[in-house]
């Protein structure tokens, strides 16, 4: 006997309020970009690129109100349920990381660095020579016995003249405030399914780094030059922004002093982010963009190195970081799936025998 019993239907496929929006609230979306993008451009015109995460997080909100085609009871939604847990663990981030440190001191006797940038009685304590004498080990053989960040310095900066490549590193830094939330804005519109795991991919990576910024504060190139562990030490991006009148919209979060930390160094966040977006894009993206991302990577390492902002070996520790991020995410929710999946079918199969 043929069985006739009504099966229920799959739940239907997450959708993005981009997709979900009227007729009315779609013929909005266009104008509501361009009108973004003048404003955009009105305000960075004068006032710089923005670096600050609380700047950055009102552009990303304001991109969203525009791809919900201005409804507030979408955007309302969009913000508390997909992007408020983003937003939430970013600015712990900021506020947490400044004082990451005061456990590693604690655990282990370390010694006291002046950070001349902010005066004489700044004072951190953090690792100096493990990370120095890892680049040495694994380049040494290239630099003549130097760190890599000091041989780049003596062959390519000159003090007081700016060169192209100076200029041309600084977008490379300043991207990292930017690609994390660009990449997910575009996940949210175009590959919704994928938007969770990405964000879980993001906290993640996030909350790895500032455990270990907690357990092992360690001095980056710069701190140690000022320290007499290295030759002098430039930090190209800051002198080139100084020295071209680039201005940059610094954050509250960032200037206040008391949430800085010079010694939140290992692994490199700064090469993570472009490792983590390189791992998680590899099985969605082209051939071509798979080189550009790449590129990107190894830009990225070079300008951190170059500027004086990190040792190699940061950023080495940075990729796997986000390898096991990615990774571990991945597999964190295929094997929900996985699980859902099985549930939902002996949930069918009772259906059936009733």
């Amino acid at each position: 006997m043929t069985d006739t019993t009504e099966r229920p239907a799959a739940p239907p496929r997450a959708m993005s309020p981009w997709h979900a929006i009227g007729p009315a609230a779609q013929a909005r979306r266009r104008p509501l970009f361009i009108a973004v993008g003048v404003l955009f451009a009105l305000v960075s015109i004068p006032f710089g690129f923005p670096t600050g995460r609380d700047v950055i997080t009102a552009w990303v909100l304001l991109l969203l109100l525009a791809a919900c085609g201005g409804e507030w009871p979408v955007w309302r939604r969009a913000v508390l349920k997909d992007w408020l847990p983003l937003i939430v663990v970013l600015f712990l981030y900021d506020f947490l990381r400044g004082s990451a440190d005061e456990l590693g001191r604690r655990l282990v006797n370390l010694p006291a660095l002046v950070d001349a940038k902010t005066g004489p009685t700044s004072t951190d304590y953090a690792h100096v020579l493990p990370q120095l004498k890892a680049d040495e080990f694994l380049f040494g053989w290239l630099t003549g016995g130097q760190v890599p960040t000091i041989w780049l310095q003596q062959h390519l900066h000159v003090a007081g003249d700016v060169r192209w490549y100076d200029v041309a590193i600084v977008p490379v830094y300043m991207s990292h405030f930017v690609v994390p939330m660009a990449l997910a804005i575009v996940l949210w519109l175009r590959a919704y399914h994928l938007f969770r795991r990405y964000v879980w991919t993001l906290v993640v990576l996030t909350l790895l780094t500032l455990a270990t910024y907690a357990l092992f504060p360690a001095a980056p190139p710069w701190l140690a030059g000022i320290n007499g562990y290295l030759p002098d030490v430039a930090r190209i991006v800051s002198e080139t922004l100084k020295a071209t009148g680039i201005g940059t919209i610094q954050s509250a979060v960032a200037r206040g002093e008391s949430y800085a930390n010079a010694v939140a160094a290992i692994p490199s966040l700064h090469s993570a982010v472009p490792m983590m977006v390189l791992l998680f894009s590899w099985r969605l993206v082209s051939r071509p963009v798979r080189g550009l991302l790449v590129l990107y990577v190894l830009a990225m390492t070079f300008t951190l190195a170059y500027g004086g902002e990190h040792y190699v070996v940061d950023a080495f520790i940075g990729w796997a970081y986000a390898a096991v991020a990615v990774y571990g995410v991945a597999w964190w929710f295929r094997r929900r799936d996985a699980s859902d999946a099985l549930r939902t079918a002996g949930e069918r199969g009772v259906l059936v025998e009733d």
